[in-house]
């Protein structure tokens, strides 16, 4: 990349940046944050400054920031901080434009999970090029690169990402010739993970899933798999879909009771959504696009160009 490209794209994270940390109003008026750690308040913006220690929790007002220091306001004296340990009071909703990672830290360097398009979440506060969010509670916390978020919500196509009915919240949404009706694991373990799965058709997707309240597309499939007495299974969708213990199967070898994996977000990894498989081109699986858990074809659109492979969880 040339120095005028590395130029033109700080600048633009810069604007984003900016404006996901000050709301729609960016600047126009001062922003309560609090301190997210014990930090430093210099009296320029300059590490080499004099500086006060400040605990954590410290309510300050955000005046103005640059090149990672905040202009901050307490008891009528000014200070600067570095950005990274600031957050918001009021966190600010954001969505998300395409698949992402989210991050321990501001570094990229240990993946907590991912998110598709259309999720929502809430920011924080920034650190480099990633934005720090948090759930609707306030509970969990990562980074996720700033370019990949947007102020306006994205709208979900359900023709395009391949749901059936835009994702039918009761069991018959299944085709009546794919549907189970075995109650007991001991009978048939595939049918009776098949028979939960479908029965679960409607519940709300959560990132912060509760089985069985709510789920996760890897909390789907491990709650179904695990319920079916299949044995040892993952419960992150990395590991679901890199565990070798379970033999890996093509498109074309796909048989009932799979786990199908997908590559939905721009990375190394191929595993970053999981669902179960029906047959006949169907799955179930829980999406946070349609925030619940659908039913979804294999055969056409988001979900056929997504597809990495399967795994065999029954023998």
């Amino acid at each position: 990349m040339s120095k005028r490209a590395e130029r033109m794209l700080r600048a633009v994270l810069a604007l984003v940046l900016v404006a996901l940390l000050a709301g729609t109003s960016a600047f126009a008026d001062s922003i309560a944050v609090k301190l997210n750690a014990s930090a430093k308040i210099y009296q320029s913006a300059s590490g080499s400054a004099r500086y006060i220690k400040a605990p954590k929790g410290l309510k300050v007002t955000l005046k103005a920031c640059s090149e990672g220091w905040g202009q901050v306001s307490y008891k009528g004296h000014t200070g600067y901080v570095k950005l990274k340990f600031l957050d918001r009071v009021d966190p600010v909703k954001a969505y998300v434009t395409e698949g992402a990672n989210i991050y321990k830290d501001a570094d990229g360097s240990k993946k907590l999970g991912a998110v598709n398009a259309g999720s929502t979440v809430y920011v924080v506060g920034v650190d480099g090029s990633y934005v720090r969010v948090t759930d609707k509670s306030g509970g969990k916390v990562g980074y996720i690169k700033a370019s990949v978020l947007s102020a306006t919500k994205v709208k979900y196509d359900d023709s395009e990402s391949g749901d059936v009915g835009g994702g039918d919240a009761a069991a018959d949404a299944v085709p009546e010739s794919l549907r189970s009706t075995t109650t007991s694991p001991d009978a048939s373990k595939v049918e009776y993970a098949i028979y939960l799965a479908q029965n679960l058709l409607g519940t709300p997707y959560s990132s912060n899933a509760n089985p069985p309240k709510t789920f996760d597309c890897a909390k789907f499939c491990y709650y179904c798999y695990s319920n079916a007495k299949c044995g040892s299974i993952k419960s992150s969708s990395y590991g679901q879909g890199y565990d070798d213990s379970f033999k890996k199967i093509s498109h074309d070898d796909l048989k009932r009771g799979d786990l199908v994996c997908f590559d939905t977000v721009s990375d190394d990894d191929q595993s970053d959504h999981t669902g179960i498989y029906l047959g006949g081109g169907y799955f179930l699986h829980a999406s946070s696009a349609a925030k619940k858990v659908i039913l979804s074809s294999l055969n056409s659109g988001y979900y056929k160009r997504t597809f990495s492979w399967g795994r065999r969880i029954f023998d």
